[in-house]
């Protein structure tokens, strides 16, 4: 059927579309990756991270201890909240931004830079509670209800397993030292992050891949459809050829007009005729102002005859010049002395004046 949408989306209309705001995006791939870059930068940046939270935990119980019998002004408290605000964001503002920064890369790398100023407009229609309801169809929250059951099902999964584990050592904590105590705590929070990052990506990466071929099926086209779109950016094929009809009548009006400027016709005598001009110290060497073959070249004849140009016949000429050179061209080289002999005798019979 010719309504039926059978036909992949042209650049044109995805181009719209993406106008629009309708592009294929994954949130859960843009927050997975921020998940894993913070993973990774906490793994990098964390034993700094701890050094200088120590650092200043330790300086801040000193200060108690220096002044325990000092009365706290207002003063002194704001100076510590400010140089603690200060630390803490000097320790967690890199995380934070490398986070943001990978976020906003993920975001845009799916579908670039979109500023869809329709995506703006009131629409009413989005109130409507039947629209509502429609969307909670299967169709539509059929596939964002797996997603998520599947996504919380795996983290889940992790969060099982790396409490399991953490049963396993616990244990042996009471044994440890406070620092050993705290480095085998950060390596099972590392493992539960790093593992929950790299099984969230994944379900982003396929999440990503459904959206799209959701998008590109919505946005799938009908023949009639590509058929008006290919009209409507190459132009109706049949205006087109009339347009060249028109432009080959009007180019060879024009090329008939020139004959009466012609210093001579050499013909085939029926099958070529070439037109000629040459003016004796104003051209470097004659230059063809017609050509044509068959019906063409009796049009050329004609022209001639009614403005009275000599007519040579030299087949092999003729046939060199129409192979060789294109109107408005000047004759070819090797083909000089031919031309000239033909000039010489029309001269002599006093039927050509240089």
């Amino acid at each position: 059927m010719s309504s039926d949408k059978t036909e992949k989306p042209s650049p044109k209309r995805i181009k719209e579309a993406k106008e629009r705001g309708q592009v294929a995006r994954s949130r859960d791939l843009a927050s997975s990756a921020a998940l894993v870059a913070g993973t990774i930068a906490m793994g990098w940046l964390g034993p700094r991270m701890l050094h200088t939270l120590t650092e200043r935990l330790a300086q801040g119980l000193r200060f108690v201890g220096d002044n325990a019998k000092a009365d706290m002004a207002a003063d002194t408290m704001a100076s510590l909240v400010w140089a603690d605000g200060a630390t803490f964001a000097l320790v967690v503002g890199p995380l934070a931004l490398t986070a943001a920064g990978v976020a906003v890369f993920a975001q845009v790398s799916q579908h670039g830079l979109v500023f869809a100023k329709d995506a703006l407009a009131i629409k009413f229609d989005r109130l409507s509670p039947s629209n509502g309801i429609k969307r909670l169809g299967w169709s539509q929250a059929g596939f964002e209800l797996i997603r998520a059951t599947i996504a919380v099902t795996v983290i889940a999964c992790i969060g099982y397993r790396a409490v399991a584990d953490l049963v396993v050592d616990a244990r042996l904590l009471a044994g440890m030292a406070p620092g050993q105590s705290a480095a085998t705590a950060w390596d099972h929070v590392w493992k539960f992050l790093w593992r929950s990052g790299i099984a969230m990506a994944t379900l982003g990466i396929l999440d990503y891949g459904m959206q799209r071929y959701k998008l590109m099926s919505q946005l799938k086209m009908t023949k009639q459809e590509v058929k008006d779109e290919s009209k409507l950016m190459e132009g109706n094929p049949e205006i087109k050829n009339r347009v060249r009809r028109v432009q080959f009548e009007m180019s060879r009006r024009r090329m008939l007009a020139s004959v009466k400027t012609a210093s001579v016709v050499i013909t085939n005598p029926t099958h070529y005729a070439v037109a000629l001009e040459y003016r004796r110290g104003e051209m470097a060497a004659p230059r063809v102002v017609a050509k044509g073959a068959d019906a063409m070249a009796l049009k050329i004849r004609a022209a001639a005859r009614e403005h009275n140009v000599p007519i040579m016949e030299n087949p092999p000429l003729a046939r060199a010049l129409h192979a060789n050179a294109e109107v408005g061209d000047f004759i070819p080289p090797d083909l000089f002395g031919a031309v000239a002999e033909v000039l010489a005798y029309l001269i002599r019979i006093k039927q050509l004046v240089m």
